[in-house]
């Protein structure tokens, strides 16, 4: 008999983040209830590294993937995707003139427990907003050219200053029916991402 470890479950909820005006604290509002994502096969990539190598700390960041549309509130057309997603996806947005993603890092992750079997935590939030004026290819993401996130990646930086490194754990995109919940990108804030993890 062979022990396999289950693909890990996740959901992402979007917030809306913008600075206080007391003390310059950053607010985090939800503007999405949590929605499920697609765990891809390079998590076990990402796990298996881990283990074997606990000296070389896994960097956890997250791609935000936006589109600049013609009008604003107009929906992006998503792609299909399966487990199979890889970096190579993200790489051939690189001759996109209109679609790119941020490549972010965290803002903090917090580990929490979903059962009384697991006392010491068996689930990890992680918290990252958009920031940058340009995509990886240089394609500006601004409210002044109606730059709309579509959908995410939560990733493992092999190296922060070297993209092609980046190994993929899941992805997502956001739900346009029967409510259109891509995120705009806007003048008086960030669009920030909640993604948890867990695992049982």
């Amino acid at each position: 008999m062979q022990d396999i470890i289950p693909a890990p479950k996740g959901i992402v909820r979007a917030y809306d983040v913008r600075r206080s005006t007391m003390f310059g604290h950053k607010s985090w509002e939800p503007t999405t209830e949590p929605m499920p994502n697609m765990v891809v096969y390079e998590w076990a990539s990402i796990l298996a590294n881990a283990l074997a190598n606990p000296a070389n700390k896994t960097m956890m960041g997250m791609y935000l993937e936006f589109e600049n549309v013609e009008n604003v509130g107009d929906p992006v057309d998503v792609p299909d995707f399966g487990r199979d997603r890889t970096i190579q996806y993200y790489n051939d947005l690189q001759s996109s003139t209109v679609r790119n993603y941020l490549r972010v890092p965290l803002t903090s992750a917090l580990i929490g427990s979903t059962s009384d079997d697991f006392p010491k935590g068996n689930s990890v939030t992680f918290f990252a907003r958009s920031q940058g004026l340009n995509g990886v290819n240089g394609i500006p993401f601004s409210d002044a050219y109606n730059s709309v996130i579509f959908g995410a990646a939560l990733v493992a930086f092999g190296d922060a200053t070297d993209f092609t490194r980046d190994l993929i754990f899941s992805a997502f995109y956001f739900p346009t029916t029967p409510v259109n919940q891509q995120q705009p990108k806007l003048a008086t804030s960030q669009v920030g991402l909640g993604w948890k993890i867990s695992l049982m």
